[in-house]
């Protein structure tokens, strides 16, 4: 099917829907006909019923005159006077012929039956009796009799002797007309239809055969109270018909039906023939559409043909392929918009090939920075033992000069590895925040009394803040690290001198704004511009200055981490960083920070006062690196401490337990193999009541979001750490108040 031309299907699809739209009409047209032979003839059955109804009425009226004429002939009442049965019953065969009615009975004043006429019926007197009393009994002068397998609308007349009013009534007459195959075959032809007369469920006569009149009683049908009741559908046979049936008795004790039947069949037999005739028509009528679409198809279908070819060629990765569209119609809007469809395929494939650059980019930048946090973690314990080790060698009181010359170079390239361990974990998003609320005017303010000094006088520093500038939550040393490391690139990409601008603004970003800088959402944020007028970089450079390592100076004059880390902040800090740079023109570098809620937390310049570093608690330490372990349980006892060791979560909670005397301070890494630092300290709160905490880590990414929250229900020590440090977070841990009172409100590094 696929391979088929579409000039061919669209023959196919006008012969489908020729054929379709015939065999449709076709059927509407047989279901109308059907209907409005139906509706005909449920018309006829009601104008049939309302026929008989009428004749009906007019041999009442024949039959009460006939009955009235006979009971005042004088011979009749000298008849009924003489009281002989055997007189009356021959009598009454020459009255019945007179009369021209079917049944004939004479009674006298007491409603007893003296004659019966036909002789047929003689056999049934006494049901003829019963009938008669029943009908005198009501006081009715006309009811339906049905004795012998035969229905008689039977008419009871008074004979009467002498003249109103003194008339005395010495008998009764009936006369009636028997209701039978006669009477259905009479009627049957007035309304050319089938006619059957019942009484009860007995059929006295119809125009039927015996296997239909059979079907029909099955069928149930019921009475109808009045002809214009809907006329009933029933199968007798092969044949459908349609009947209408009214109850002739009245509120009679006999139920009398009439039941008029007409062949649905043979109403609609000329739908055949008119099937026919309107299935050659609409075959004559597809052939010739058929023959003139095949003519018309290839003027229709030949553009097409042509778009064809483009959308092969565009297959095929050709985006220049000629197409024509001289035409108005719905090809050339269609050959229109696939040109139009064809330029967005081909600028969505550079972007599509700009957006996969950017994506290895990223993953390439996150496996560095994974493995720039590994290796800065591992080797943070590494520095944690030597720089400790070398100030307990710098504070030996015996040392010489040429020991504590040692010791210092020690603590020098110690110092030196611990801020490049620094830089490779705020590159890898790794680094342990302290984020507060800030007012960036502020920080660039201080900041801007340092950074002239920082680049030289050959180029001009200017700073341009926004008044009513939004606040940002950051950490306000890593802000200042920033606009440093920044601020020594624009200098070194200016050796001729120049000028660095540094201005803040707020900035609310849509959807379509925010497309223009991938991966930022729309938002609002707080942007911290930072341009200069140096030599700028190339596409190349600018896809790798953010790499760890990645630097265009020359060797020994660059780490290549000062962009790395002031990526690596900004992204942790949840903002974004995107850079516009080109050869001779410059590099503007643009931070955008979420905006934050709330007031900006003020800066205290005041110094903090001593804190006595001697102690005499005792300290449980918990970690798994042994050198680290080592140095903090020296550097403690130095300090008057008494210390616990374990390797790990689990054997310190035995230390504990075994443990008979109070344990004032937990110090525990926060990372350990079987349990961790925080799954420990919830433990040792439990059966601990008044213990401190400690956790040490230099890993960020491990320690969870609990590490970085203010709230916590432990104190936290980056690694790593001097004997300083950790004799300070201890006494911070032990005395809260003293050190508190002791503390600037907040600091800016």
């Amino acid at each position: 099917m696929r391979s088929i031309r579409l000039r061919t299907k669209f023959l196919l699809a006008l012969l489908a829907v020729s054929v379709g739209l015939t065999t449709a009409t076709l059927f509407a047209v047989r279901l109308s006909v059907r209907s409005k032979v139906r509706d005909s003839l449920g018309q006829d059955l009601r104008t049939s019923v309302k026929t008989y109804e009428t004749f009906e009425a007019q041999r009442d009226e024949s039959l009460t005159r006939s009955a009235e004429l006979i009971a005042n002939l004088p011979n009749v009442r000298a008849l009924m006077t003489t009281h002989d049965l055997a007189t009356i019953q021959d009598a009454s065969s020459g009255i019945l012929k007179l009369s021209g009615a079917d049944l004939m009975v004479f009674a006298d004043r007491t409603g007893k039956v003296s004659a019966v006429q036909p002789e047929s019926l003689r056999a049934n007197a006494g049901q003829v009796q019963e009938m008669l009393s029943r009908s005198l009994e009501r006081g009715e002068s006309k009811d339906w009799w049905f004795s012998g397998g035969h229905l008689y609308q039977a008419l009871m007349q008074p004979i009467e002797f002498g003249t109103a009013p003194h008339n005395t009534t010495i008998g009764f007459l009936v006369v009636g007309h028997d209701v039978g195959a006669k009477s259905a075959e009479a009627f049957g032809e007035i309304a050319a239809s089938e006619v059957v007369f019942r009484c009860g469920d007995t059929i006295v006569g119809s125009t039927l055969d015996a296997g239909q009149e059979r079907e029909f009683s099955r069928t149930g049908t019921g009475n109808a109270e009045h002809p214009g009741d809907s006329a009933q559908e029933i199968q007798l046979g092969p044949e459908r018909y349609l009947v209408s049936t009214v109850n002739l008795a009245g509120n009679s004790d006999v139920v009398v039906t009439l039941s008029v039947l007409k062949s649905f069949d043979k109403a609609t037999a000329f739908l055949s023939s008119l099937n026919r005739t309107l299935v050659l028509l609409g075959l004559l009528t597809v052939l010739a559409g058929s023959l003139l679409g095949f003519l018309t198809a290839d003027n229709f279908t030949r553009p097409l043909a042509k778009l064809v070819g483009g959308v092969k060629a565009l297959e095929a990765g050709d985006y220049d392929h000629p197409l024509e569209n001289s035409s108005g119609d719905e090809v050339g809007v269609v050959t229109a918009a696939f040109t139009r469809l064809r330029e967005s395929l081909q600028k969505g494939q550079q972007e599509q090939v700009k957006l996969e650059a950017r994506l290895r980019q990223a993953h390439k930048m996150e496996a560095i920075g994974r493995l720039a946090g590994g290796v800065a973690h591992d080797f943070n314990n590494l520095l944690t033992i030597i720089r400790g080790h070398s100030d307990l060698l710098a504070d030996r009181p015996n040392a010489d000069d040429f020991q504590k010359r040692s010791a210092e170079q020690i603590q020098k390239a110690s110092n030196r590895a611990v801020a490049m361990t620094r830089q490779l974990l705020a590159f890898s998003r790794m680094q342990v925040l302290q984020p507060s609320v800030l007012d960036l005017n502020a920080v660039i303010s201080e900041m801007g009394k340092m950074l002239p000094r920082l680049i030289g006088e050959h180029i001009e520093f200017t700073f341009i803040p926004k008044t009513k500038l939004a606040t940002v939550k950051a950490d306000p040393g890593q802000i200042e690290q920033v606009l440093m490391n920044l601020a020594v690139n624009a200098r070194d990409a200016m050796p001729d001198g120049g000028k660095l601008v540094v201005h803040t603004r707020n900035v609310s970003l849509n959807a379509a704004e925010a497309a223009k800088r991938p991966a930022m959402g729309p938002g609002e944020y707080v942007l911290i511009s930072v341009a200069d007028t140096g030599q700028g970089m190339d596409e190349d450079t600018k896809a790798r200055i953010f790499e760890p390592f990645f630097t265009t100076k020359e060797v020994g004059k660059g780490t290549g981490l000062g962009l790395a880390t002031v990526y690596g902040i900004v992204k942790q800090s949840g903002g974004f960083i995107w850079v516009e740079s080109a050869p001779g023109k410059g590099t503007t570098f643009e931070i955008y920070l979420p905006q934050a809620s709330g007031k900006a937390t003020e800066v205290s310049a005041e110094p903090a006062a001593r804190i006595e570093s001697r102690g005499t608690e005792t300290i449980l330490i918990v970690e798994d690196e042994p050198g680290v372990r080592e140095l903090a349980s020296q550097f403690l006892k130095a300090s008057g401490y008494s210390v616990l060791e374990a390797s790990d979560g689990v054997k310190a909670l035995e230390v504990a337990e075994k443990h008979p005397g109070h344990i004032d301070l937990l110090l525990s890494d926060m990372v350990m193999p079987r349990m961790g630092g925080q799954e420990l300290v919830q433990r040792l709160r439990t059966t601990r009541t008044g213990m401190k905490f400690i956790l040490m880590s230099g890993y960020s990414e491990y320690n969870g979001t609990e590490f970085r929250q203010t709230d916590s229900p432990f104190h936290r020590l980056g690694k790593p750490f001097s004997m300083a440090s950790l004799i300070g977070k201890v006494r911070e841990a032990l005395e809260p108040q003293l050190v508190k009172q002791s503390r600037p409100t907040s600091k800016t590094k």
